[in-house]
This record gives C-alpha cells, structure tokens and sequence, in this order.
C-alpha cells in the first residue's frame, strides 16, 4: 500500500490481469501466478474448490452490520373506492410534499365537504422543496370529503379530495 492507502499502480494492473485470466478461462482453475518485473501473484484454490468464475470488482462493500432495507406500507389511503363510494372521482397528489388546504396559515381554506368545484379549480397546495404547487379539480363535482388533514405529509397518487361527479 501507499502512503495514502492505494495500492500502488503496478499492483492495481497486476490484479487486473489476474481478474482478466479468470475472465477468459472456460475451466475454473486451482491456481492462477502472475508475474511482472518483481511483483508476483499467487492465487490458490484448495482442491475440489475451483474459481467459478471473476467476480465483478466492487466498488464499495456495504458494511456487514447494515440492516435489510425494509420496505414501506403504503400509504394510509384506499386503493379503491368501496362499494359505497360509487361515482366518487378522487383528486390525487401530483407529488410528494406537504398537503395544505389554505394558501395561508388561518386562511379560509380553498374547498370544505359540500363546496361545488369547476374543472381547473384550486382545491389545494402541496408544498415541495419550498415550491407551492396548486392542485386543482379536474372534473365538476360536489366536495364529499377532504381526506387529507392541513399540514400532513402526502406521497404521489395518494388521494386527497373524495368528489361525487356531475354527470
């Protein structure tokens, strides 16, 4: 190794050439030496345990204590309308960001349950990033159900706004 901690580019090169021979062998062998100028590499396989083949080389190895990344449940939405909710239209988020029913704190808020809405109307604010983005309706409808409480966090195509469609 180097001062620096590298190996040194003689040592870099002899490894790829170990790594090209197990690359291009069609029989796994038990022993595989190298040599260029002073530097000289052995590598040996007890018997019955030949390479199967190179690896590709890694970048950088995860650390043997990080744990599985679990997945998320989804989001606290329906995936569906019940059977009870026929004719509902749902207004999604567009984006993942913070749900806002006001353009401002204490404002009247865009739309409340019963509130008629025209296509293209705000209903709402997601903020990303601090980039206030309107959600609009985008059919005509009645307001049956705001289901986003102000201020909670919303991933994309979570439904926001329950609307019972005019037909």
């Amino acid at each position: 190794m180097t001062v620096d901690g590298t190996a040194p580019p003689d040592l870099v090169a002899l490894r790829g050439a170990v790594l090209d021979l197990l690359a291009e062998t069609r029989v796994p062998p038990s022993r595989i030496q190298v040599r260029s100028g002073d530097l000289e590499m052995v590598v040996e396989w007890p018997a019955g345990e030949p390479a199967a083949a190179a690896p590709p080389p890694v970048a950088a190895p995860a650390p043997a204590s990080a744990p599985a990344p679990v997945p998320e449940p989804p989001a606290a939405a329906p995936a569906a309308p019940a059977p009870n909710d026929a004719g509902l239209r749902y207004i999604s988020a567009g984006l993942v960001g913070t749900f806002y029913r006001a353009a401002n704190p204490g404002a009247t808020p865009f739309v409340e349950p019963g509130d008629r809405v025209t296509p293209g109307q705000q209903v709402a604010i997601i903020e990303a990033m601090k980039l206030m983005t309107p959600v609009e309706a985008d059919a005509a409808g009645t307001v049956v159900e705001v289901m986003v409480s102000d201020g909670a966090s919303v991933e994309y195509g979570a439904p926001l706004i329950a609307l019972a469609v005019e037909s």
